[in-house]
C-alpha cells in the first residue's frame, strides 16, 4: 500500500539527496586494467527536515512509522521555478538506457540539468533527474539525458510528473523522531529511499 505524506509544511534546509549506486568496479588480478560496470537499478534517497511543529500538528506524519508501507512525498526543488511544462508523457516504449523520450511538453520548454520529474507506471512512481539541459521541439517532443538509467519498462503515454515530482519509497526514521523537545516542538527528520 502507498501512503501519501502531507505537502505542508515544506521541508526546510538542510535538504539532501543522493544516488544509491549499484555499480561495481573490477580490477584485474595482476593490478592492471580497472573497469566500472554500470547496472540498472541506481536510485535516489532523499533526506527531509521539517520545520518545528507543535505536537498536535505531527499526526499526519505518523505514517512514517508504518514500516510495511511505501510512502509518497513531494520532491522539493528549492529555488527552482518549474514553469509551465505542459502535460508530458513518455514517448514510445518500452525504453532502455540513459536517454528518455518525452512528448506533450509545452513547445520550447527547457528541462534543466538537475531538474527532477517522476513517471507513473503501473501505479508506481519512479524518480529521475535530467543529466543535461534538453529543450522540447515545436511538437513538444524531447529526449532527456538521465542521471540514472531507466529502471523499468515505461510505456508510451505514461504520465510524467514534471510540475510536481514525487518520490515513492521506503521510509527511514529514528525511533525517537517524534520526541517533543524542550522547546515544546517536534523536530522531524526522515529519509525516503526508492525501492530501486
Amino acid at each position: 500500500m502507498v501512503r501519501s505524506l502531507p505537502s505542508s509544511p515544506e521541508p526546510r534546509s538542510p535538504f539532501t539527496y543522493a544516488v544509491m549506486r549499484l555499480r561495481n568496479d573490477v580490477t584485474s588480478m595482476i593490478g592492471g586494467n580497472r573497469q566500472r560496470n554500470l547496472r540498472k537499478g541506481d536510485h535516489y534517497v532523499v533526506d527531509f527536515n521539517l520545520p518545528p511543529m507543535a505536537p498536535e500538528e505531527v499526526g499526519p506524519w505518523r505514517k512514517l512509522m508504518t514500516a510495511a508501507d511505501t510512502l509518497l512525498m513531494r520532491m522539493p526543488q528549492p529555488g527552482f521555478d518549474v514553469g509551465a511544462p505542459g502535460a508530458p508523457q513518455v514517448n514510445g516504449g518500452p525504453q532502455l538506457g540513459s536517454l528518455l523520450g518525452l512528448k506533450g511538453l509545452t513547445p520550447g520548454y527547457k528541462i534543466r540539468q538537475g531538474q527532477f520529474f517522476s513517471i507513473v507506471t503501473a501505479d508506481r512512481r519512479w524518480l529521475y533527474a535530467a543529466d543535461a539541459d534538453a529543450t522540447a521541439d515545436a511538437a513538444g517532443i524531447v529526449s532527456v539525458p538521465l542521471e540514472v538509467m531507466i529502471r523499468t519498462a515505461h510505456f508510451d503515454g505514461d504520465v510524467v510528473e514534471m510540475a510536481d515530482p514525487k518520490i515513492e519509497g521506503l521510509p527511514q526514521v529514528e525511533e525517537d523522531a517524534f520526541t517533543v523537545a524542550e522547546d515544546g516542538h517536534v523536530w522531524l527528520s526522515f529519509s525516503i529511499e526508492e525501492r530501486g
